[in-house]
């Protein structure tokens, strides 16, 4: 038991210093991790390393679900919404399926979703290769807005329940 408590400390210790930014970015990079892990597990025909990480997925986009402000109504607000529920019911279909394209699919939404979070939240530069259009850099008050979807983005941290269940999702 004393080393699962020097994980936990560890753990706390990882997540203490992160702003909500970081966290939701850290979600965005362990599902694009886990989704191409997911891939490996279909082409391997290794049902166990699928099917964990496809569970994984899904608790990451739930979790980013989840973490939407419930009292926004906004236009962008309701599309991710949706499209995180679109997400959440296509991809249990890959453990019977084994459906790539899914994969696939959830993959572009997720790292386009990380890429305008990098641009438009954190304030991050698009890499060359990836840049197709130049876009103005965003207000701060857009940045503002994007921001207040988010639950708690107020605090400097997440509550110690959010820490939790972040920590599920560690890459």
């Amino acid at each position: 038991m004393r080393p699962n408590v020097g994980m936990q400390k560890y753990m706390n210790n990882h997540y203490e210093g992160m702003t909500p930014e970081q966290l939701i970015l850290m979600l965005y990079k362990g599902a694009l991790f886990r989704l191409q892990l997911v891939k490996q597990g279909i082409e391997e025909k290794n049902i166990q390393k699928r099917g964990e990480n496809l569970s994984k997925v899904i608790a990451i986009i739930a979790e980013l679900n989840a973490s939407i402000k419930p009292d926004m109504n906004d236009e962008s607000t309701n599309f991710l919404r949706g499209l995180y529920s679109a997400i959440l019911i296509e991809l249990p279909k890959v453990s019977l399926t084994n459906d790539m394209e899914i994969i696939n699919r959830t993959e572009r939404y997720v790292s386009r979703l990380k890429d305008i979070w990098e641009h438009d939240v954190m304030g991050k530069k698009p890499e060359p290769m990836k840049q197709q259009t130049q876009r103005p850099a965003p207000t701060s008050a857009q940045r503002k807005s994007f921001l207040g979807m988010l639950t708690g983005s107020n605090n400097s941290s997440y509550s110690a329940v959010g820490q939790a269940k972040l920590q599920a999702f560690a890459v």
